[in-house]
């Protein structure tokens, strides 16, 4: 009867020591690897290195412009969309907060009832300023505006301890600069595109928000600048809001 007790003491003793020491290994260490599953995508990481996420993010949003108007309308269906690759930097092994910066590429793709014409700067014949005003002339069946950037996101990161069903809240700014421009419309099958208005700022900067749980996210950006320098052109500036998903 010593014997079975002391047998059985054992066993007990064993398996909460075993229980014990599972409890403090990554969670990821024995899954497969896999997209949307691994933090790399590609392996498992080691049991000594911090958990790391969404490292590789697109964003899909509703784009549109805001300030003077002059009451013409942005079409629903006006969607753009950004990809960030971002180094995820945990402070330290089990924390729940972090920062992250990386690069990224957005692509605002605005279509609206509206139409720029460029004007003669009235105190400066070498200037030229841009108004937008809606369109009155030939039906337009397509009429888009478009501006792409390169960018550096930062963000501040904070997530909640559990594996599964994680919050997590991403406060940022991002600064990039506009590589492309252009406006492009259609009538009847003619197809007209406009390059390079001529007082464009290509400079931007403003505040991100990705907020979500897992891998999906809502996702905002504010353009604190405006889209055109000269004092006479519409004071119009940039906007996005829609979901993002952390790809790993």
């Amino acid at each position: 009867m010593k014997k079975l007790v002391t047998l059985v003491m054992v066993l007990t003793s064993f398996f909460g020591v075993s229980q014990e020491r599972d409890s403090t290994e990554n969670p990821f260490a024995k899954r497969k690897p896999g997209i949307m599953r691994f933090y790399t995508g590609l392996h498992a990481p080691e049991v000594d290195t911090p958990d790391k996420f969404d490292r590789l993010n697109s964003d899909f949003f509703f784009n549109s412009w805001m300030g003077d108007l002059n009451d013409v309308e942005t079409k629903f269906y006006a969607i753009g969309h950004n990809i960030n690759l971002m180094f995820d930097i945990p402070f330290s092994k089990t924390s729940r907060m972090g920062i992250a910066i990386g690069f990224g590429y957005s692509h605002f793709n605005i279509r609206h009832h509206g139409s720029f014409s460029f004007i003669e700067d009235p105190t400066n014949a070498d200037l030229t300023y841009t108004s937008y005003a809606p369109y009155t002339g030939v039906k337009r069946w397509i009429n888009r505006t478009v501006f792409n950037f390169v960018e550096v996101p930062v963000e501040i990161r904070f997530r909640s301890r559990k594996e599964r069903n994680k919050w997590k809240f991403y406060p940022g700014f991002k600064a990039g600069f506009m590589v492309e421009n252009y406006s492009k419309w259609r009538i009847d099958n003619l197809e007209f595109k406009e390059f390079n208005f001529p007082d464009l700022n290509r400079f931007h900067y403003g505040p991100t928000l990705r907020i979500g749980r897992n891998n999906v996210f809502l996702f905002g950006y504010y353009d604190m600048t405006l889209l055109f320098t000269n004092e006479h052109s519409n004071k119009l500036q940039l906007f996005s809001a829609g979901i993002s998903i952390g790809w790993f």
